[in-house]
């Protein structure tokens, strides 16, 4: 009993401690400005895409009013035939005065499939800075401004960009937004306001070319699924600072399914372990919810329940705080209870990564090892293929 309750209070205690350093991060946020260049450097937007993600034409429309001097969009795709291909196309047809267009890279340039991408973008941009944009990303007419003024100073190799998850229309998308919003960011910024060696998160981030190609490019992270973190880490090797802006963008998840959800968040619970095997065994006490539900369970009572019920309504609170300061709104009501179901179904893909190390993304198969690294998996056909040919 002992043990249960030492356990929950560590569990109040360090999540309180997450979401005190998130909150005040976010508060403190419209104190920073950036330094503004004295001219506005010219910005290529490195935009890799695979596939219909939700909302993408809409996505898409947001870039077309950025409100900056100077930039290119490029658009990689690894085929025409790719589903992403028309909403580009039409996206360039709608805005003609738009300096956009669209790249066919080669998906066997890298192991992975994003950086595979962005080596061929890379090949013919044009900007002084790279600006890296998933298609999901969702963004406003400042966008550009509030990454490059980060850049500003010559000692800020990197600036990433917080982001929430938004547009929920299905149960699968709601879990979904509400991880990102209520867990995944507040970590990533309390994490990055005490460590000295910050995370970075390449849903949308921004890099000065000549630094890149200082550092052999995007080709040296091209085996690791973390490519995000991987070039962070180079950057910080090579004495750079790394910064987080906190001009939040959306990460849009309209449509999503529970089981897509649960396959996505398993994913990343084996990134994380693959990263952090440390930090990933942690993981379980920074949710008061789980810990105190086994406390009811092992040691059940009116001190377990009342545990419990705390952790409830203190766990929900910090989470409709924490999607407020993101999203700029307050949840409907009916996420309270979901703020639970989050919370079990964050354990449930906890549990899962611990299994496995194989993961599915963009239509490759991987084994993930130490430090994200990727060893595709061959397809079953040519596994027997290759038996037989020993055999014989």
């Amino acid at each position: 009993m002992l043990i249960a309750v030492a356990l929950t209070g560590a569990s109040f205690a360090l999540y309180g401690a997450m979401m005190a350093l998130f909150v005040r991060a976010m508060l403190k946020r419209h104190l920073h400005h950036p330094a503004a260049f004295h001219r506005a450097p010219r910005v290529t937007i490195l935009k890799p895409l695979a596939g219909l993600d939700d909302d993408l034409e809409d996505n898409l429309e947001s870039f077309a009013w950025i409100d900056y001097p100077s930039f290119e969009i490029l658009f990689g795709i690894a085929s025409l035939s790719d589903p992403a291909h028309p909403a580009v196309r039409s996206f360039i047809h709608r805005h003609p005065r738009i300096d956009a267009r669209i790249v066919v890279t080669d998906p066997d340039a890298a192991i992975n499939p994003k950086v595979a991408q962005l080596i061929g973008l890379n090949r013919v941009a044009t900007g002084e800075i790279y600006v890296i944009s998933d298609s999901n990303v969702r963004v406003a007419p400042t966008y550009l401004w509030s990454l490059v003024g980060e850049l500003s100073d010559e000692h800020v190799g990197m600036v990433t960009s917080l982001f929430a998850g938004t547009g929920e229309r299905t149960l699968g998308a709601a879990l979904e937004n509400l991880q990102l919003c209520a867990s995944t960011i507040p970590g990533y910024v309390a994490m990055n306001a005490v460590s000295a060696r910050p995370l970075t998160v390449g849903k949308s981030m921004a890099i000065r070319r000549r630094d890149l190609a200082r550092l052999g490019g995007f080709s040296p992270v091209g085996d690791v699924l973390a490519e995000d973190h991987a070039l962070g880490r180079r950057f910080l090797d090579a004495g750079f600072l790394v910064r987080t802006s906190l001009d939040t963008v959306e990460n849009r998840n309209v449509t999503c399914t529970v089981a897509r959800t649960f396959e996505r968040h398993t994913r990343w619970s084996k990134l994380r372990r693959a990263l952090h095997p440390l930090g990933f065994a942690l993981e379980p006490i920074l949710t008061p919810i789980v810990v105190a539900s086994a406390m009811a369970l092992l040691s059940p009572g009116k001190l377990a329940a009342g545990v419990l019920a705390a952790a409830f309504a203190f766990q929900t609170l910090a989470a409709f705080v924490a999607v407020r300061l993101l999203r700029g709104k307050w949840l409907s009501w009916w996420y309270a209870p979901l703020e639970v179901v989050r919370s079990y179904v964050t354990v449930v893909c906890w549990l899962r990564a611990l299994g496995s190390r194989r993961i599915e993304w963009r239509g490759h198969a991987f084994t993930l090892t130490r430090g994200s690294v990727i060893v595709p998996v061959a397809p079953a056909s040519a596994r027997s293929t290759s038996r037989a040919g020993l055999a014989a």
